[in-house]
């Protein structure tokens, strides 16, 4: 049996927004990075400065649950408390 990994989180995305808020939640269970980016205008994996795989499904995720600046993210964060570990 493999051990768990992050991306197992994804598996069950498939572009609802309560799925990408519980996402969001099972990435901070395994101790991933995620904050929203001014620059970018949506969340962002620690691990993208270094390791670019992610950007993608974290842009699909962040469309999902409607974020595109620092508003929609608070409005987010306040709806799924996305901050919460």
């Amino acid at each position: 049996m493999t051990k768990p990994h992050f991306t197992d989180c994804f598996k069950h995305f498939h572009g609802e927004e309560e799925e990408a808020a519980e996402v969001v939640h099972c990435l901070k269970k395994f101790g991933e990075q995620i904050y929203f980016d001014d620059n970018s205008g949506r969340l962002v994996m620690g691990r993208e400065k270094y390791d670019p795989d992610q950007a993608e499904i974290m842009k699909s995720l962040s469309n999902a649950l409607g974020i595109t600046d620092r508003k929609s993210y608070e409005q987010a964060d306040r709806k799924y408390n996305l901050t919460m570990y």
